[in-house]
């Protein structure tokens, strides 16, 4: 990677030995303060032909905005190699600019970016080619039968192919195809095929394809450019985006995930348990089933962390919520951590038997449970449930009713000993 940052001002501050290797004409010549206008006269004066240099300040002015505005790095042609650069702003210390090879130029590649020495197709002008050689995105020409009649060297490399020649006057698609060859298809490149296929019918928008080891490009057309009815299409590399949206998208469900989950028992929290109770509601509804709820509430859980203390208290949580969604298994079913001690199952499609038979399993399931450790020896644990039911022909009741029920039902569960299923009178 070649370096050299400059100050607000245009001066050179510094480079790295790679900057002298890629450009050998500011070697010796360089030095700290050095107006950037002073680079660029040395590089165009080794690039430019003799008939060009009467051009050389108006490429140094336009290389000084490119340098001051540059957002977007590009790539071009020096030497054997294809460079890309980029320049970053460094605030109120300047900017930087960083160059690295991006492959080795292809085989006659110098005599086909020159126009006076390569044959070029009648359809398309020499200044034409010069320009869409200089662009990073790949560009292919095709005729008004679709086959393709010539690309840029960011085309060619982008999808594998040796030289123009290659082209071979193909249809895109038989080159998309062919770019998979011999490579393991994917259903990426499957849902490929059939975004060519659809394009064939509506052209013009925009569309993506999956390339070969994860790579993606996007690909525009720019239909009837040419006064003979050829057209162009840009392909860009979009890989480095498409795995920037993924990696935030998968940030974006992990917070999601975050924001809905308690952190102590991993399970869902009261904002989620809110959320799914209204949706749930609303489905009884529609269909005029039922929808269970039981409470639960871990039996003298403040005697328990004042007495083996917080960490302990802690431990029982996180293991009643792990029997909880050991027992609970129906496909639907909702464990929820409600607040402090207490836990919410939502059981859709339950009527009040099918809930009670649940609630007394979980409840015998936690009477043979014990916990402890060196200090707290074996310690019992019990839990008293509330369990309540409601019906979809029940139009005058809310969410808010179910909850209010299973709660009596949990208070008088606690009224009567603990240790015990409750079941709310309707």
């Amino acid at each position: 990677m070649a370096v050299c940052v400059f100050d607000t001002n245009d001066r050179t501050l510094l480079w790295n030995d790679t900057f002298l290797q890629f450009f050998p004409e500011h070697a010796g010549h360089v030095y700290a303060g050095e107006d950037y206008r002073e680079n660029l006269r040395r590089f165009y004066l080794r690039r430019l032909p003799e008939d060009e240099l009467s051009g050389m300040e108006r490429y140094i002015e336009e290389g000084i905005h490119r340098h001051r505005h540059q957002q977007r790095a590009f790539e071009f042609d020096h030497y054997d190699y294809r460079v890309r650069v980029a320049s970053l702003s460094l605030g109120a210390f300047g900017r930087i600019r960083l160059w690295r090879k991006t492959a080795p130029l292809l085989t006659g590649m110098q005599d086909r970016i020159s126009p006076k020495q390569v044959q070029l197709p009648n359809q398309i002008s020499a200044d034409t080619v010069m320009a869409l050689e200089s662009l990073a995105d790949g560009i292919l020409m095709v005729d008004t039968q679709d086959r393709a009649v010539w690309a840029n060297r960011s085309f060619l490399v982008l999808y594998g192919l040796p030289d123009i020649e290659s082209l071979n006057t193909r249809m895109f698609g038989d080159i998309y195809i062919a770019t998979w060859e011999h490579k393991q298809p994917t259903p990426d490149f499957a849902t490929g095929l059939s975004v060519l296929k659809e394009r064939q019918r509506f052209s013009g928008a925009p569309y993506v394809l999956a390339l070969p080891q994860d790579r993606w490009v996007r690909v525009v057309e720019l239909r009837g450019t040419q006064a003979n009815g050829y057209s162009f299409f840009s392909h860009v590399d979009i890989t480095d985006s498409r795995r920037q949206q993924e990696k935030l998208r998968q940030l974006t469900m992990h917070l999601e995930s975050l924001a809905v989950k308690d952190a102590l028992t991993n399970l869902v929290n009261r904002r989620r348990f809110d959320e799914v109770l209204d949706s749930e509601w609303r489905r009884m509804l529609r269909s005029e089933s039922t929808l269970s709820l039981l409470m639960l509430d871990v039996d003298h859980f403040k005697r328990l962390n004042d007495t083996f203390g917080h960490p302990f208290g802690d431990e029982v949580l996180k293991c009643f919520a792990t029997l909880l969604s050991h027992c609970v298994q129906r496909t639907g079913s909702l464990v929820a951590r409600y607040g402090g001690e207490e836990f919410a199952v939502l059981l859709p499609n339950t009527d009040l038997p099918g809930a009670a038979k649940l609630a007394e399993f979980i409840r015998q399931q936690v009477e043979n449970m014990a916990l402890g450790n060196e200090k707290t020896r074996l310690v019992r644990i019990t839990v008293s449930i509330g369990a309540a039911c409601v019906s979809g022909s029940e139009l005058d009741l809310s969410s808010s009713t179910l909850i209010d029920r299973a709660d009596r039902a949990l208070y008088q569960a606690k009224e009567k000993g603990r240790n015990r299923v409750v079941l709310a009178n309707t």
